[in-house]
């Protein structure tokens, strides 16, 4: 399905949970304001999930909140992985979690994972993440790694004074290999301008390093055009969200947050489209088709030139 800028509509980041047992400094709460008053089961995350593959959804990233915290994240998984047309299960978790239910997750039809990981400097992560434990994440990664959770991409969000110094060690740290680092510059997805201004690292001048030293480059056509550089051994890439015209030209994601409505865009709270009231109150297939081409009609480039 296309949107209203020709732009195709072929990946799903869907939250399962508002809930988290971290509580990180730059966290934008998958671009929700306030809190969620509940949960989608699985049976209604399962099949609002089907129902958007028939619309050539083919990607689905499960997040939260941290997504590992509910108890039935295994029936989730396993629910989504079955369902027809979906050609990849992913996930997005702090990895707290992660080393008891990595096989789990694998068995159930996950294919990989992408870890939060901004500092290999304990008292740093917990500064980052308000009282939580590195070991505990850099345990999980790995095990993900073992049992097949392939590539694991390691989400690293830079910033100004507190780990902008760190990106060589990581790199070092974690080779090709099974695993991708991923560089993010800061949201101002909540408008803490102050916040947004202090910590702020621009990675204009690491990526011209990058296609320097690069020994291979490849370009992710349905990721926003987003490259990925090889250096040394290692894969890395840059995740520019904010005032990114590209960025937006090429976003091919809708989201579905943890209280059941489309979410068309990222940087946006005021365009969503409830589908879990209708859903609940009998809406049959036909419905919901409705309401879900209703959401691909309200995307709009959130940054866009003119």
């Amino acid at each position: 399905m296309l949107d209203t800028y020709n732009r195709p509509v072929i990946s799903m980041r869907i939250s399962i949970t508002p809930r988290c047992n971290l509580n990180c400094i730059y966290c934008h709460h998958e671009g929700i304001t306030g809190s969620s008053k509940y949960e989608m089961t699985p049976e209604e995350i399962v099949r609002i999930c089907a129902l958007s593959a028939r619309h050539g959804i083919r990607k689905i990233k499960i997040t939260g909140g941290e997504p590992l915290l509910r108890e039935d994240v295994i029936e989730i998984v396993d629910g989504i992985s079955k369902i027809e047309g979906i050609e990849d299960v992913s996930m997005t978790t702090n990895g707290t979690l992660l080393e008891g239910l990595a096989g789990e997750l694998k068995a159930a039809g996950l294919n990989r994972v992408n870890v939060s990981l901004d500092t290999l400097r304990p008292d740093v992560f917990s500064m980052i993440s308000r009282g939580g434990e590195l070991d505990t994440v850099l345990r999980g990664l790995n095990r993900a790694a073992e049992v097949g959770l392939m590539p694991v991409k390691l989400n690293m969000v830079v910033m100004n004074g507190i780990n902008d110094d760190e990106i060589e060690s990581i790199l070092k740290r974690y080779p090709k290999g099974g695993f991708v680092i991923q560089l993010i510059e800061l949201m101002d997805a909540e408008h803490d301008s102050e916040f947004f201004s202090k910590y702020f690292y621009d990675l204009d001048e690491v990526e011209k390093g990058f296609e320097e030293q690069a020994d291979d480059v490849y370009v992710r056509k349905f990721m926003q055009g987003r490259r990925k550089y090889v250096l040394n051994g290692s894969e890395v890439e840059i995740i520019k969200p904010m005032h990114n015209t590209e960025f937006c030209a090429r976003c091919t994601r809708i989201r579905v947050t943890a209280d059941g409505k489309f979410k068309p865009c990222l940087m946006r709270s005021d365009n969503l489209v409830d589908f879990l009231t209708p859903m609940r109150n009998g809406a049959d297939d036909s419905e919901l088709d409705r309401l879900f081409r209703e959401a691909v009609s309200r995307r709009k480039p959130y940054f866009r030139d003119g």
